[in-house]
């Protein structure tokens, strides 16, 4: 999906420049490689909050910049390919939504730079050599993830203080998966939790992961944070609730939207003000080894009590009462 096509999925026009008009101006090409469908709702939210970053630091659309995205469609093994059609476009940066995404482009290129709009652990895997002198191609925004899921953890053990088991959904090609799910088990035995974790790598591996839920009860899912899993986040949810099993992840409203019982996460606002930050400075000369990742500061707690409701869990009111939205 091109930005003209993008543009037109929200019902806003092309400005009626011809692309000839742009190569002649010579306007920097900003690709994107996205992980989810292009038709899911987490990626339309990711393009707008990105488009609303880049006209916050006065970045203009067809003025400044033009994107040429690609989706992968939560398929991992998609990103090769992807990268290497967006590299031959030669675009001023590559902004990827996940480590394996990022991966894959400087794969291909030490050159461009790459901006993550939300890498998990970028040091622990090797993105970065540090988060103030990243050393490579690669900077971006980090999301904080390993903390995150260990207080999204104890809020789920707080409300269902008598569940014993969880299935959690991994994405075992993303580097920064062993690191989070370390501490996560920890984080589980600790609360009496058995922490169950089934890998998917493409939309056809939750017919397995589902499968589980046969085998081995448990009494809630938990998504890992990872933006192809993100992607599928919707379909999840869905499978999930048919079981009458709650869902939460480290995501954004759309995932509490989708009926996913939690969501709590990085403000996707702030990161994607911070992404917009970046790309500025390297449209503007600045190289990514020498711009330090952005680590976020605000956090949002969704709620959907309609579907806890449904479910017959009675949220904490303590939980209720921080919120930043609940759903009813």
């Amino acid at each position: 999906m091109r930005r003209r096509e993008f543009l037109g999925t929200l019902g806003g026009a092309a400005l009626g420049y011809p692309f000839a008009t742009h190569a002649e101006k010579a306007i920097p090409v900003i690709a994107i490689l996205g992980s989810g469908a292009a038709s899911a709702e987490s990626s339309r939210q990711q393009m707008l909050q990105l488009d609303a970053g880049l006209r916050e630091v006065g970045l203009i659309a067809e003025r400044d910049y033009i994107f040429d995205v690609r989706w992968a469609g939560s398929d991992a093994t998609q990103f090769s390919a992807l990268a290497a059609e967006l590299l031959a476009q030669n675009p001023r940066a590559v902004v990827v939504s996940t480590n394996l995404a990022a991966l894959a482009v400087q794969k291909l290129s030490r050159t461009v730079p790459i901006v993550g709009t939300g890498l998990n652990a970028p040091v622990a895997t090797g993105l970065a050599a540090s988060l103030a002198h990243p050393g490579g191609n690669i900077t971006g925004v980090a999301t904080m993830a390993e903390d995150t899921q260990l207080k999204l953890l104890d809020m789920l053990h707080e409300t269902l203080p008598g569940m014993r088991h969880v299935l959690a959904i991994a994405n075992p090609t993303n580097p920064s998966t062993p690191p989070m799910v370390a501490p996560l088990t920890v984080q589980a035995a600790k609360n009496g939790i058995v922490l169950h974790v089934v890998n998917v790598t493409a939309p056809a591996d939750l017919n397995g992961a589902f499968g589980e839920l046969s085998r081995q009860p448990v009494g809630a899912v938990f998504v890992l944070t990872d933006n192809s899993l993100y992607g599928l986040s919707e379909t999840i949810i869905v499978r999930a609730l048919a079981l009458h099993v709650p869902a939460f992840g480290c995501f954004g409203a759309p995932f509490a939207k989708a009926g996913g019982v939690f969501a709590y996460s990085r403000d996707p606002k702030e990161a994607f003000q911070g992404v917009a930050r970046l790309l500025k400075k390297i449209l503007s000369g600045a190289a990514p080894a020498d711009i330090p990742f952005e680590q976020p500061t605000k956090f949002n707690l969704y709620i959907n009590l309609k579907t806890a409701k449904s479910l017959g869990i009675t949220v904490p009111t303590t939980l209720l009462a921080t919120a930043d939205e609940v759903i009813e």
